[in-house]
């Protein structure tokens, strides 16, 4: 991670607190209580090392007292709640920046439909997740429209002269961002592609270049409020939430400071899994802010009220974050109390994930990975088709399939698009593209070199047939069947994965992994086709699964798929530097500072059992033992436990050492110098 000199965010500052809670126009006491005197004391509870308070929600009103143009100020304004924020930071050193909602904003649309993004109905867009019933009002902003430039800008800079505050966390900002159809942007659009007319569906022939505009419109809205603000006072930082995170991957252009996401409020363990290992080759500053409540969810629940989420729950979602040098915020809105009173149990709780999270700080800053397994992201896989906006409604099954399944393979994982893949290729000892059917044809030819030279390179999917060719994957294909399932020999078993479609092959030079079967029996009923296939090129191999397995491994978790997709690796790859044995639930993080390599643990397990409408992790069991397998040139000085309490055992023999760590609870980590 690249660490900006003179940046509060990095560094020192690496512990966060997020505070909001969308002020609306029924509010009545806003500001009553976030005064020094009720501040300061909640504030040092939790020992945060900056702050983001709230300034403008989804709703579009301020809970401060904006004079900016066009700025709607809830009436429950009481008191200036950001001069009291501001003041209180002050007194106790610590950077403020502010939640402010950029492409969402209710009050706005109200007060300006023509700013809104047009819908292909010719409607304004409402909320991101649906309208309620009645007449539907605009609720989004069009990237190309008067709205940056009217209110969104000028009041950054208020913010900025009034209150002097540090930063911006710009919210629902592309995640609200969908295609819009108004006089502008058609207009724009067809000078820029000549298709004088943008599509309506998906499954028009010119959706990608349409989804594609939207994207850029978006990026060039996002550029024009950071340059805003870094011309009027450089320092000030600002972020957008989840630009440049996994689901928005290719080049980082938009000139943001930082880059961050707020994790899902429950079930958000295996989106960090993702996230971490893709925000981390960005080359900026990040982090990941938790939710430190959650509720009850699904058709069992539907009215569950918010509670505070536990503190393991939230050490184990940090611990994912911080093996991979980024830093944590803590979200916290306390719905029932709309007065800007902070809970002292809560700060409580808060302060304990905290310093659970600033233990970790002197071991985990400035690391970087040590190589293994590259899962490619590709930025032009992902921009193929588009999607129904720019963030939640594209395809990442087959990636998340592929981590979640090597991560539970104890194989060290790192994601990368094709931007960052590209410089660092031949540093990973193995590649795997799953189902990446859209990769650019410079990145297909580059992973052929890659091969040829000595590379291990696993693809899946029916059409990587078609990219890659029959000669380089050593198969011809048979017959492409749609929506089918078979039985794939996995483990002392074998699991039935579903595919649409699935190719089925004959050798030609490669060897077989097993064979296609119509029932669970292994010896019976069996097809003549290969399971998966292997096949030397150069000095290097080449895996091929014909299937789209990966997507169905996220689908469905079956432990047997995982255990194929482990076996597949493992026969590929054959024996690596570093190898881990462990529990299904130790997720392994490799890293390396300087002249040590770290080895990081981290228990996924979840104690109580989970229900299907409640993701709660209240006690976390420790789990055991873990046995690490390291090649060394020489005997290490030291090999040390550190993060957690506890006896290891190592020994060194003929360049082997391995290391045996008989439990971990949350987080820990080996370390070898």
């Amino acid at each position: 991670m690249t660490i900006y000199p003179g940046r509060w965010h990095g560094r020192r500052y690496y512990f966060g607190l997020h505070y909001d809670f969308h002020a609306v126009k029924e509010d009545t006491e806003l500001g009553t209580r976030c005064g020094e005197k009720d501040r300061v004391p909640m504030l040092k509870l939790m020992a945060p090392d900056f702050v983001q308070t709230d300034c403008k929600g989804h709703a579009g009103y301020t809970s401060w007292f904006s004079k900016a143009p066009h700025a709607s100020v809830s009436p429950g304004v009481v008191k200036d709640a950001m001069k009291q924020w501001r003041a209180a930071t002050r007194k106790l050193g610590l950077p403020l920046h502010c939640h402010y909602s950029g492409v969402w904003d209710k009050a706005a649309g109200a007060k300006h439909p023509a700013w809104c993004i047009v819908t292909k109905d010719g409607t304004p867009a409402g909320a991101p997740f649906g309208t309620t019933a009645g007449k539907v009002t605009g609720e989004r902003m069009c990237p190309r429209g008067p709205y940056v430039d009217k209110l969104m800008i000028p009041q950054m800079l208020e913010l900025i002269d009034r209150y002097g505050v540090d930063g911006f966390w710009v919210d629902g900002d592309i995640w609200a961002t969908e295609p819009c159809y108004c006089k502008r942007c058609r207009k724009a659009f067809a000078q820029a592609t000549g298709i004088r007319t943008p599509p309506r569906e998906q499954t028009d022939p010119h959706w990608a270049a349409w989804w594609n505009f939207t994207r850029e419109s978006f990026e060039a809205y996002a550029t024009r409020y950071c340059n805003a603000v870094h011309a009027h006072k450089p320092g000030v930082l600002v972020c957008s939430n989840w630009l440049q995170t996994f689901n928005n991957p290719g080049a980082p252009n938009v000139p943001t400071d930082w880059i961050s996401g707020d994790n899902s409020a429950v079930w958000g363990l295996d989106g960090c899994r993702c996230e971490a290992r893709f925000i981390s080759t960005r080359g900026k500053p990040w982090d990941i802010m938790l939710w430190s409540f959650y509720r009850s969810h699904g058709t069992a629940q539907p009215d569950s009220p918010w509670a505070a989420k536990p503190v393991q729950m939230l050490q184990q979602e940090a611990a994912m974050i911080l093996a991979f040098g980024g830093n944590v915020q803590l979200y916290e809105n306390p719905s029932s109390l709309r007065n800007g009173q902070l809970i002292p149990w809560r700060q409580q709780r808060m302060g304990e994930v905290g310093r659970f999270v600033k233990a970790r700080r002197a071991l985990c800053q400035d690391t970087e990975t040590i190589p293994q397994v590259a899962v490619l992201r590709s930025e032009y896989h992902f921009r193929a088709k588009g999607g129904r906006d720019l963030m939640w409604s594209l395809e990442s099954t087959p990636v998340q399939g592929a981590v979640w399944s090597l991560l539970e393979s104890h194989f060290g994982v790192d994601i990368l698009d094709e931007w960052a893949l590209l410089p660092r290729l031949r540093d990973f000892p193995l590649v795997i593209a799953p189902e990446q059917d859209h990769m650019s044809t410079d990145m297909v030819k580059a992973l052929k070199a890659y091969v040829s030279s000595g590379g291990k390179l696993l693809v899946s999917g029916p059409r990587a047939y078609d990219r890659f060719g029959a000669a380089f994957l050593g198969v011809k294909s048979v017959k492409v069947k749609q929506k089918v399932s078979y039985h794939v020999p996995a483990a002392d078993g074998a699991t039935p994965v579903f595919s649409d479609p699935w190719r089925l092959l004959k050798l030609q030079g490669a060897r077989s992994l097993g064979r296609l079967g119509q029932t669970p029996l292994l010896d019976e009923r069996l097809l003549p086709h290969p399971a998966a296939t292997i096949h030397k090129v150069g000095k290097g191999q080449v895996a091929y699964v014909p299937c789209n397995i990966f997507r169905d491994f996220t689908r469905n978790r079956y432990p047997l798929t995982r255990a194929l997709i482990g076996e597949v690796t493992r026969a590929l790859a054959g024996r690596l530097p570093i190898e881990v044995q462990a529990p299904t639930a130790i997720d392994v993080i490799l890293r390396k500072k300087r002249a040590a390599r770290i080895i990081h643990l981290i228990n996924r397990s979840s104690g109580i059992p989970n229900q299907p409408n409640n993701g709660a992790i209240d006690e976390i069991p420790s789990v055991g033992p873990v046995t690490i397998r390291m090649k060394l040139r020489a005997r290490p000085r030291t090999v040390r436990l550190k993060l957690e309490k506890g006896r290891i055992q190592s020994r060194f023999v003929l360049g082997m050492l391995t290391v045996t760590v008989p439990l971990v609870h949350i987080h820990a980590a080996v370390m070898v110098e």
